[in-house]
């Protein structure tokens, strides 16, 4: 990696880390949500999605409207037990394949698919 995108990346990480700050002490205004996700789940999605997407200017803003999406459409709770289970589908083995086949679960992901499917037409 160059210098200048090291330097380029550098700044966009201490940009997002400022927002987040900045929001979280009430500094930025913030939409008030039932849903609300800690800080760190949500810098978390951030930061993944840019990596995913990006590590751009416009990235951050598309990044930050799809976790906000989310939260509007998934309870807190539903958000990281179906996390959970998408993480655990990804272990080899017999034991992941109950994460596969509980209907429950696969309800709860099935919900979370919905709302990523949804955020990304409205912020990408």
């Amino acid at each position: 990696m160059s210098r200048r995108a090291t330097i380029r990346h550098a700044a966009i990480r201490h940009l997002l880390c400022a927002a987040i700050v900045a929001l979280h002490a009430g500094l930025l205004p913030a939409k008030a949500s039932a849903n609300s996700y800690p800080t760190e789940t949500t810098a978390d999605y951030v930061i993944g999605c840019m990596a995913a997407n990006g590590q751009t200017q416009d990235a951050l803003r598309r990044c930050s409207c799809s976790i906000d999406a989310i939260a509007s459409a998934v309870p807190f709770e539903i958000y990281e037990r179906a996390d959970t289970v998408l993480r655990m589908r990804q272990v080899g083995g017999e034991a992941a394949g109950m994460f596969r086949e509980v209907a429950q679960l696969r309800e709860m992901v099935d919900q979370l698919r919905e709302a990523q499917v949804e955020a990304d037409f409205r912020c990408f």
